[in-house]
């Protein structure tokens, strides 16, 4: 726990500290038959220049007889326009297995954007990769997830709206082949930045 309590102290540094930082919080839900998981994500971002960052990453999952968190943080690398390259490492709750490693690989556009992470460390590997279109408030694309024993691809669809701090919607209709059973993906994030102009 001491360990986690000082990525969530690093964390609140990054976003003090001077220079170009972005942190987004999500907090989304799966229904996957009859089990209901909540989970709330906290993600931040701080570029010390045009390459290099540093990231961190924290996750609750509050499913019921099932908690589970981590705490990651690592260094992030930018070699083209738009990508982001990020490799994380920390620690994680209710497992045999502390130390949890996770790459990441961000890319934006004005047209297009995608996103993978891949975590493994103990029992719960988990990986996520979207890919979007993006029109006005709107992206339209794709999901492929593993998220414990649910294995699943589909569609997904995300809406902004507001203006001075914009919040978006998102709904993911998964198909789980391992299970052959249908899951639901849903939720909503916003995105707070310091980015110089």
């Amino acid at each position: 726990m001491n360990r986690l309590n000082f990525f969530i102290a690093l964390f609140f540094f990054s976003v003090a500290a001077s220079g170009q930082t972005v942190f987004k919080i999500n907090q989304y839900n799966i229904l996957h038959g009859s089990t209901f998981m909540p989970v709330f994500t906290l993600y931040s971002g701080h570029s010390f220049n045009d390459q290099w960052g540093f990231s961190a990453y924290f996750y609750v999952n509050g499913t019921k007889g099932s908690s589970w968190g981590e705490g990651l943080a690592g260094p992030s690398w930018k070699p083209a326009k738009g990508l982001t390259l990020s490799l994380l490492a920390g620690f994680q709750t209710n497992e045999d297995q502390l130390f949890r490693f996770s790459p990441l690989i961000i890319y934006n556009n004005r047209q297009f954007s995608s996103f993978a992470s891949f975590e493994v460390g103990g029992k719960r590997h988990r990986w996520d990769v979207m890919a979007f279109w993006l029109k006005d408030s709107w992206k339209v694309g794709a999901e492929l997830i593993r998220f414990y024993q649910l294995y699943a691809a589909g569609p997904r669809v995300e809406f902004s709206f507001l203006k001075n701090q914009p919040l978006t919607v998102f709904l993911s209709g998964l198909w789980d082949w391992k299970n052959s059973k249908p899951a639901w993906m849903f939720g909503l994030y916003t995105s707070f930045s310091s980015l110089k102009k």
